[in-house]
């Protein structure tokens, strides 16, 4: 609460309230509003610093809320009437809003305001606050640590504990099928970390046929149990949310019979006899030595299971302890450090009782700390009294959270609204803080999205994050969090962060952000409208129905900032969402369809991020969309355009008449970050879109009317001037970029691309599917590129200038059929710093082109190539042999090449070849596995071969 004092007070300082003010004489009423937030932020800020809090001082902070969010309502009232005027101030009508705020209004409210402070005030002064705290100070060496945060990889300790499970899992346990093993250790002991060690060792991968990992945690649902099994077992299939019971066990059956197992079941707390004779019943069709792993906090757990002997992870030894501590404290834990800090770090770590998730948050704590006294205040805060009363290491956990900036912890105790196992997606996380006002951008250069990044990144270091995902791309995308720190989370929230399910018998507080299941959303109707700031409304079965009663809940709740609706089954929403005017953040989920978007959704200007699938008779216009000028991120499917159409309302449709000038319809949104279109109807063309100034990210799918993108005369203005990632996909008849008035006709192909501007800053680059696509912008700067192009004939090819694979191009995927008179062979001829390849579906004829194109006169045009890949080339028998020509091969990968049974002669020259992993290639593995075949003595040579039949 104390950085939702900060951006009160910002609001505040806006030139247009203190204008506003001076105009109708509220002048001194305003400044006096902001010596009360000021004052609050400081007794904000002394009690959230505390381990605990007395009741005196929890009641302090439910009255302090009640006062802050009223004014924080209001002044976004202004805010909001402020953007609209100024928006519209060039029209000639002045246009009237239902909520405009006249002198009289906001007098009287700031009135009401004060007189609440007033009387908070009275009772916050005998309680002897401080009043003279200040704000964690953050350096800027903190933007220089992304990425620095230990991985899950660097573990210290538990080898030994390793091997012991390895040694469970091959031995025999009598006469089931199925035998069990139990890890059981208290919280952030590490036991998920040990069976993620476990489950990804080579050894135990090539010890069973078929592997499973499902978290559990505190819903022991046998049917959700399951269907995450067959998820785990069948990642490429979609695992049908409506699948009955029968059919699921049905499923696995057909998958695991007279398989060879593993199941990792993590986070178990269910003690349950009854339930887990249910589960067992589904898991004993595997054939002998099958396995199955269970992690958990409890040895009832594991004598339930029938487990006598569970593993019981016992903590790290003192010599281990201070080695994870220095490591993470000093980046190495080999190195020397000052005599007298080692003797207080080991004391430091003997207290941490050898349980690796309080070491790691302390040693984040001590991340860069030289002096013996900062880390002698550790060793002798009071915070480990608590820890000895409670038996818990939450106190620990406590001390690394008050370490934060007042701006993390609000985004840290943001957290606890999910449920627990919960896998976030980090653009979605860091769009939530935005839109609430959890992030400003303190530092010139950087923008919002940059310091929620850097928190993100921050929370990882930190170890308040844990199980970091990436893409291909080696971009961050995923986390989760430790159970214990969502206790934490919960903890510090306390009311605020609500999460409502059918065993919800009511909850406690007024909350100010809600997490609901569809079969709790009765319970809404208790709940506080002028509080609400955020909702999540979950649903999981194909039944679920949110009529129009239910429906009109939400629009109580008019000062909602997030607005979410996940996994409903083909909801129409009729929700009135143009009332919801203090709107940021509005995504709804793939078979949620927007029934009705009525005109006036233009004055949601507050709106940062939107994300819908439209009903086919849904009512929006390109001109609507255009008003919404706060917009960043814009992800829109399922509209339909029509061909010569005025703008208007029924269909979203762009003129295109003949002497019109096309429309702009995108240009007003300045702030625009990220835009993605897909699965529209009738869209022939795109509007200019270079001229946007902060756009970097722009995705086009499956927009199969699409023929042209429209750009303009290029002026003193930059081409796209920070567009860095541009995806094309399936889009059929999309010929590329095109000036109005060109007639492509009379264009020399060939030369067009000189014609056109560059991309400046374009860094990554995908075509997928666009069979005609000929005229792309050159992309100087470009260092990643996938092109997956498929093409009716030989004589098609997109036609790409040189200049674009002048820099590293990573990864670059090729699914292209082409014709070598259509290529500039000199294109082919400068990938001199590509280090990824990848061919999708290629044939034996292919190949030889690729030959001709790189290797002509033995000559190597890939000198940096590191890694390439194999994909589906079911039409060869033998990979080319130029591959022998690469010496700088590190990695190959051979993927799901159904024919392939021959590796060329040449093998043995590839000294810098360290791995060969061959997945599914059921002839090629037959040939590596015979004793006496010449692919196994080809590759004999390569020291570390992964092969994987499933």
């Amino acid at each position: 609460m104390a950085e939702f004092a900060s951006s009160l007070i910002q609001s505040l300082g806006s030139a247009a309230l203190h204008e506003f003010a001076r105009i109708n004489g509220l002048k001194d009423e305003l400044e006096r509003l902001k010596e009360h937030v000021e004052t609050c932020k400081a007794v904000l800020l002394d009690l959230d610093g505390k381990q605990e809090q007395s009741h005196a001082e929890q009641n302090l902070v439910t009255r302090l809320k009640d006062v802050l969010i009223p004014a924080d309502n209001l002044l976004d009232e202004f805010a909001i009437q402020d953007m609209i005027n100024k928006r519209d101030r060039n029209k000639l009508k002045k246009v009237l809003h239902p909520y405009s705020l006249k002198k009289l209004d906001m007098a009287h409210e700031i009135e009401k305001i004060q007189n609440k402070f007033d009387d908070v005030e009275k009772y916050m002064f005998g309680l002897n606050l401080n009043l003279n705290v200040s704000a964690v100070e953050k350096t800027n060496s903190e933007w220089r640590e992304t990425g620095s945060y230990v991985q899950e990889s660097e573990i210290i300790g538990r080898d030994d504990d390793k091997e012991n499970i390895i040694s469970l899992l091959r031995q025999s346990h009598g006469d089931p099928n199925v035998s069990f093993v139990a890890i059981v250790g208290i919280g952030g002991m590490g036991k998920t970390t040990l069976a993620q060690l476990v489950y990804s060792d080579e050894k135990v991968q090539n010890l069973f046929e078929k592997s499973m990992w499902v978290c559990v945690s505190d819903n022991f649902d046998v049917k959700t149990i399951l269907k995450n099994m067959l998820k785990s077992l069948l990642p490429k299939e979609k695992i049908d949310d409506t699948l009955t019971l029968d059919n699921l066990q049905s499923m696995l059956r057909d998958n695991l019979n007279g398989k060879r197992y593993l199941l990792v079941l993590d986070d178990i707390w269910n003690e349950s006899s009854e339930k887990w004779d249910k589960l067992r019943t589904n898991l004993m069709c595997g054939a002998r030595g099958s396995k199955v792993v269970v992690t958990t906090r409890s040895t009832i757990v594991a004598h339930r299971m029938g487990v006598k002997d569970p593993y019981v992870l016992s903590g790290l030894i003192p010599e281990k302890s201070w080695s994870l501590l220095k490591k993470i404290a000093f980046g190495d834990d080999t190195i020397q450090v000052d005599q007298k800090i080692e003797s207080v770090g080991k004391e430091i770590a003997e207290k941490c009782k050898g349980v690796p998730l309080a070491i790691r948050s302390l040693g984040s704590i001590l991340k860069g700390k030289s002096e013996e006294k900062e880390w002698n205040d550790v060793l002798r805060g009071d915070f480990w009294k608590l820890c000895e009363d409670r038996d818990s290491i939450l106190p620990v956990l406590k001390l690394s959270y008050n370490n934060l900036s007042p701006q993390q912890r609000q985004c840290f105790a943001y957290c606890s609204l999910f449920p627990k196992d919960w896998e976030f997606k980090k653009d979605e996380l860091v769009q939530m803080w935005m839109a609430h006002g959890y992030l400003d951008c303190p530092m010139e250069g950087k923008c919002i999205e940059d310091v929620g990044n850097q928190f993100v990144n921050i929370f990882l270091m930190k170890s308040f994050f844990q199980e970091a995902k990436w893409n291909e791309d080696g971009d961050l995308i995923g986390f989760k969090m430790h159970d214990l720190m969502h206790d934490l989370a919960k903890q510090v929230a306390g009311d605020d962060c609500c999460y409502l399910d059918n065993n919800t018998k009511g909850f406690r507080g007024r909350p100010v952000h809600v997490w609901v299941e569809f079969d709790a959303f009765y319970l809404l109707e208790s709940l506080d409208a002028s509080r609400l700031r955020t909702l999540i409304v979950l649903s999981s079965n194909d039944g679920d129905l949110l009529d129009r009663e239910k429906q009109s809940l939400i629009s109580r709740f008019k000062y909602l900032r997030v607005l979410k609706f996940c996994n409903n089954h083909y909801l129409e929403l009729y929700v009135s969402i143009e009332k919801l005017n203090h709107l940021r953040f509005l995504k709804l989920s793939l078979n949620c369809r927007l029934k009705k978007l009525h005109k006036s959704i233009e004055n949601l200007v507050c709106l940062q991020t939107i994300q819908v699938w439209l009903h086919r008779k849904s009512v929006l216009s390109t001109k609507v969309v255009s008003k919404l000028i706060n917009l960043r991120y814009l992800y829109i499917s399922q509209w339909t355009f029509r061909d010569k159409t005025p703008v208007g309302f029924g269909k979203l449709c762009i003129p295109q008449h003949r002497d019109i000038n096309f429309s702009k319809w995108l240009s007003p949104l300045t702030n625009i970050i990220e835009i993605s279109v897909t699965f529209c109807k009738g869209l022939k063309y795109l509007p200019p879109l270079e001229g946007l100034p902060f756009l970097k990210s722009l995705y086009l799918s499956s927009l199969l009317d699409l023929e042209y993108i429209y750009y303009e005369v290029p002026t003193h203005e930059p081409f796209f001037p920070s567009l860095n990632k541009l995806e094309i996909k399936t889009c059929n008849k999309l010929v590329g970029w095109k000036r109005k008035g060109d007639d492509f006709n009379v264009i020399n192909t060939s030369s067009h691309h000189l014609l056109l501007p560059q991309f400046p800053c374009l860094s990554f680059l995908e075509i997928c599917r666009c069979p005609m696509l000929t005229h792309m912008p050159t992309c100087p700067n470009i260092k990643k590129l996938s092109l997956q192009v498929v093409l009716p004939t030989w004589e098609e090819t997109p036609n790409i200038a040189p200049s674009q694979c002048s820099l590293s191009c990573t990864p670059l995927s090729l699914q292209i059929n082409v014709d070598l008179k259509n290529v500039s062979q000199y294109w082919w001829q400068n990938l001199t710093s590509l280090q990824n390849l990848e061919f999708v579906s290629f044939t034996g004829q292919q190949f030889q082109a690729i030959e001709i194109w790189l290797f002509k006169e033995d000559f190597n045009y890939l000198p940096s190539l590191r890694n390439i890949q194999f994909h589906y080339c079911n039409r060869i028998k033998a990979l080319p042999d130029w591959i022998c020509k690469i010496s700088s091969l590190q990695h190959i990968t051979i993927e799901d090449c159904d024919q392939l049974t021959l590796l060329p002669e040449g093998m043995t020259r590839l000294t810098n070849l360290h791995t060969l992993e061959i997945i599914r290639c059921r002839l090629l593995i037959e040939e590596c596995q015979k004793e006496t075949s010449a692919t196994r003595a080809r590759i004999a040579h390569i020291p570390n071969i992964i092969i994987k039949s499933d």
